[in-house]
């Protein structure tokens, strides 16, 4: 139902080259090129600008976009309502995940799902960083699984559980013989300042865990030494339990990692420092019955 051309300049749009669109397409550069001139002709207005290899979309490119982003949901919806209709148990399912969060949680779920649902193609749009810009970017995503921190009216965020932040250091690391068991922490406490002079691999700002690793810093009063900074949270807690320095972490990315000799785990902060995670959806979106029975999968897989 959804015309090529409107594929096509939301491919750009997200893209932002010729080259990079065509290729996810998998059509030639020429081709795409042609089809963004004609559509250009026919509306008497240029939908980009060419700035050296980059495609910027103009006003009324943007208009355009935000339509054709409008028509994509619409018979998205439409499908997925149909099928639900007609009781078929069949169709697709594009989810925006991170890419160790993805590790950790999608083996637990997809064996479930596939057993009940093994005509439903599932599309994994796996991201670094920034999982929330793949509901504004692209249009066929059904959800997003993401650490949601601020409210966006546009947006519906449904709860799927809670998670610790823990501080993770090498087997036989000195923090132990001050951590402390204590009521409402999973993990043995210990105060961040006894940290202070410990190297820490951490996490960018623009990622949950680094706004969080943040603050923490900030409420116990000091600045740590970063040794290095990696959006790979697999990195960080590799060398954090060689010895390496300190990271702070999910818990359950932790626990996913197979390790000769496992690292220690401490709760940090006061309450708990928790992380918590939401199926992120445009306001309004319809969501099929098999996305509804994937997002219970993951939130038994948190309680």
């Amino acid at each position: 139902m959804i015309s090529k051309e409107i594929r096509y300049m939301l491919a750009i749009r997200r893209y932002g080259s010729i080259t990079k669109a065509a290729d996810s397409l998998f059509i030639t550069q020429s081709a795409l090129s042609k089809a963004v001139k004609n559509i250009e002709r026919q509306l008497g207005s240029p939908l980009f600008s060419r700035i050296g290899n980059d495609l910027i979309p103009t006003h009324i490119g943007n208009r355009y976009m935000d339509y054709a982003e409008k028509i994509c949901q619409i018979c998205s919806d439409w499908n997925s309502e149909c099928e639900d209709l007609l009781g078929e148990e069949k169709g697709q399912l594009t989810i925006a995940v991170a890419l160790m969060r993805g590790s950790c949680l999608l083996p637990d779920v997809l064996g479930r799902f596939y057993s009940r649902y093994p005509d439903v193609q599932i599309n994994l749009l796996e991201e670094s960083h920034s999982v929330e810009k793949q509901l504004m970017l692209s249009p066929n995503v059904d959800f997003a699984i993401y650490n949601s921190t601020a409210a966006d009216p546009a947006q519906t965020a449904e709860y799927l559980g809670q998670e610790e932040i823990v501080l993770v250091a090498a087997p036989g690391h000195p923090l132990a013989e001050k951590a402390m068991a204590r009521e409402g922490f999973r993990y043995p406490w210990v105060d961040l300042r006894h940290t202070e002079h410990e190297p820490y691999i951490l996490h960018p700002r623009d990622q949950t865990t680094g706004r969080i690793s943040a603050g923490l810093f900030k409420k116990a009063g000091f600045t740590p030494t970063v040794l290095l900074f990696t959006r790979n949270s697999d990195i960080a807690i590799r060398l954090a339990a060689s010895g390496t320095a300190l990271c702070l972490a999910p818990e359950s990315y932790v626990r996913k990692i197979h390790f000769c000799n496992p690292p220690l785990c401490f709760s940090v902060g006061d309450p708990a420092t928790v992380t918590t995670l939401y199926a992120v959806y445009q306001k309004g979106r319809y969501i099929p019955s098999y996305g509804r029975y994937f997002i219970e999968l993951v939130k038994e897989n948190y309680r």
